[in-house]
């Protein structure tokens, strides 16, 4: 049990995880057709491949009928199971030349190539001579979502 993984939580990035009993019951589904899929593969003769492909377009079935019920209803996680239909947020930042070619005139030529250099900028952050939070005030950085289902 020492070499088990921790399950993960997506509590914090998770969008409107309210663990509707539906989405519980398509992944149920969904592992049941899952797990039917690795018993055919395992057996593979010839007479079984139009089984394994049915089997196969049924998970995919089913994988786009629970992002489409976690959208309409939420996501859905239970840890202690594993089991997850989780859709969470990325966020993902936008450098802009122009506030910070005003705001940080002297930093410019070190960070300023055709883009901003992120590893440079990163730099600064870490030796707390720049802080990102004032990139974000000024436009500098912006930040935008974007999402990821994770079904399991």
């Amino acid at each position: 049990m020492e070499n088990e993984k921790k399950k993960p939580d997506y509590s914090a990035s998770a969008e409107k995880l309210c663990n509707p009993p539906e989405v519980g019951k398509k992944i149920a589904e969904l592992h049941k057709a899952q797990n039917t899929l690795e018993i055919l593969e395992g057996q593979r003769p010839a007479k079984l491949e139009y089984t394994v492909e049915v089997t196969q377009k049924r998970i995919a079935d089913i994988t786009a009928q629970v992002k489409s019920m976690v959208d309409a209803q939420g996501s859905y996680q239970d840890i202690e199971s594993g089991e997850y239909a989780v859709k969470y947020r990325r966020m993902i930042k936008g450098y802009h030349i122009e506030p910070f070619k005003q705001a940080f005139p002297k930093y410019v030529s070190a960070v300023i190539e055709e883009t901003i250099n992120v590893k440079v900028l990163e730099g600064l952050f870490k030796g707390k001579v720049l802080f990102e939070g004032e990139l974000k005030d000024i436009g500098a950085i912006t930040e935008s979502p974007t999402f990821a289902y994770y079904i399991r």
